[in-house]
């Protein structure tokens, strides 16, 4: 069946004048737009074979764009958190509340009161930076605040968690974390011990609801793909990923894989559900750490006199990306610090040696949130894929100010510069790193409108280029644009996201969304979401 889409004003994403006011639509992909397509279907449809042929779908005179593409996230760990977790802090027009141990202790206690003895208790959202103790709870404070159960308090940036005892007991990492408090190589090294007892606390029902909620949060804010990057590679074998990929396969948005493996074995046992072959991210293909956690490897340290550290050697790495690439997968690597920045674009110096033929769109650097002005001019150069998150320090410059309490100015200063890149074609593309964020992409696009450095901001236009036209051309696929043979899929929305003013961005929501030419419909928050998607048919992510 043919869909026509019209009474709209389709922003098509090819230049930012370029606008329509219908599509035309069969099995989810776009046949012709604007006045072709409706001369395709005629005024009286009298040359289909039936009236039933055709479908018309009236839009309301609202504004439409292609479906978002969240370029970076974790969705397993927002999928297993949705619901199972207290989120500890918000924010104020004040800051952060609360912003002591005392006011934290009181929220945990509640948290446990409420639950039952035997849960596990997670809490996420806590921002050492911007407590006045400036640290993580220990194991002695989280025994008496929780009464001796197992709780797993995680900073913000999910680069550094504290554990109560019981917990650090059942997952026997007691002699690697004496007080309780995991971070840098200690703590990335040893998420997958973490998540496991996780994924061991979620039955059917929560899996369910947890899947049904990311979907529905996803189509809520226009947003029809995401980029998921799953997998720990410190455990014997990775149950938990093989389980989320079957049912990824199932999803009614797009997932694309890209698993953080370095093992072979595991990679092996992902490797044939995607179209294309993808690898890394964050956790095994972590270069660095974070801001938050003190561990971003930077030349200088820290205000505070911490120093973080490269995790890989630079020899690692190069064999690394350059095995990868010879394997013909995209590869992906999170890089914050300078020097993680520069070691990453040395092995994709060392990949382009090896193949000239290289297209170095398919590398990306994740985050390169603090780049060397000789890193940008490389990056300027050799154009990989960038994924970037500028909503956070967005929030810090208005509320947590930790960059401040951190990073000399010479840093804040050197904050990856979006319109030198923008200007330079290099392929930005926006994501949320949920659930270390929300996964609100409107948060992001704002962050890039009034970013924290002024003159580094993006226009309306080049901010929602981010998170659809780059992100097509990023995986190499039919999508983020709405002209004739590109995937059916875009939002409505009643502002003008080209020219409405930054704050407008604040709450918005999408009014529909439509995926692959169908109306997403939310899923119910039960264990019959799981029973639905076993009977879908799989396709590749």
């Amino acid at each position: 069946m043919k869909t026509l889409f019209h009474n709209a004003q389709f922003h098509t994403m090819e230049d930012e004048a370029s606008c329509t006011d219908a599509l035309l639509v069969e099995d989810g992909i776009i046949l012709a737009v604007g006045q072709e397509a409706k001369d395709l279907v005629g005024d009286d449809s009298s040359h289909l074979r039936s009236a039933e042929s055709l479908r018309k779908v009236d839009l309301g005179g609202a504004h439409a764009y292609p479906a978002l593409i969240d370029a970076h996230l974790h969705m397993l760990d927002a999928i297993g958190l949705i619901g199972n977790s207290l989120h500890l802090t918000s924010f104020t027009q004040d800051g952060v509340e609360p912003h002591t141990l005392e006011g934290i202790a009181e929220e945990i206690q509640r948290f446990a009161a409420e639950s039952s003895p035997d849960d596990l208790l997670i809490c996420t959202g806590y921002i050492a930076m911007a407590m006045d103790e400036g640290r993580l709870p220990n194991r002695f404070e989280l025994d008496q605040w929780a009464g001796g159960r197992r709780i797993w308090v995680m900073n913000m940036d999910l680069h550094s968690s504290s554990c109560s005892t019981a917990l650090l007991t059942q997952v026997g990492l007691e002699d690697v974390a004496p007080d309780g408090i995991l971070e840098g190589p200690n703590h990335d090294g040893n998420i997958g011990l973490l998540t496991g007892a996780l994924a061991d606390s979620i039955g059917p029902r929560q899996l369910g609801a947890g899947i049904a909620e990311f979907c529905n949060q996803c189509a809520a804010y226009g947003i029809g793909t995401v980029c998921a990057l799953e997998g720990k590679d410190d455990i014997p074998r990775d149950s938990l990923t093989e389980l989320f990929v079957w049912l990824a396969q199932r999803m009614p948005i797009d997932v694309r894989l890209f698993p953080q493996y370095m093992d072979d074995a595991k990679l092996a046992r992902v490797k044939d559900a995607m179209a294309t072959p993808r690898v890394g991210g964050c956790m095994k293909w972590e270069l660095d750490g974070s801001i938050g956690s003190n561990t971003a490897a930077f030349a200088r340290p820290f205000l505070g006199g911490q120093q973080g550290s490269l995790y890989f050697t630079d020899q690692e790495v190069v064999q690394e990306v350059c095995k990868r690439e010879a394997q013909g997968y995209m590869v992906s690597a999170h890089a914050i610090g300078e020097l993680a920045i520069d070691q990453l674009l040395d092995a994709f110096d060392a990949a382009l040696e090896e193949d000239p033929s290289l297209d170095l769109t398919r590398m990306r650097i994740d985050h390169l949130e603090f780049p060397s002005p000789q890193a940008v001019e490389r990056v300027c150069r050799m154009r990989p894929s960038v994924t970037v998150q500028p909503g956070y320090a967005w929030v810090d410059k208005r509320f947590l100010h930790g960059y401040e309490r951190r990073l000399d100015q010479g840093y804040i200063n050197q904050q990856v510069p979006l319109r030198t890149l923008m200007d330079a074609d290099v392929c930005l593309c926006g994501s949320s790193d949920a659930p270390v964020q929300s996964i609100d992409p409107f948060l992001q696009m704002r962050g890039m409108r009034e970013f924290y450095l002024p003159e580094q901001s993006l226009t309306g236009y080049e901010a929602l280029k981010t998170y659809t036209v780059n992100g097509g051309l990023m995986l190499g696929e039919a999508k983020g644009l709405l002209k004739p043979g590109y995937e059916a899929s875009f939002f409505t929305c009643g502002e003008d996201l080209f020219t409405c003013e930054p704050v407008a961005l604040d709450g918005l929501r999408a009014k529909r969304t439509f995926l692959h030419g169908r109306e997403y419909r939310p899923l119910p928050r039960s264990a019959s979401t799981l029973a639905k998607l076993a009977l879908s048919r799989p396709h590749k992510i």
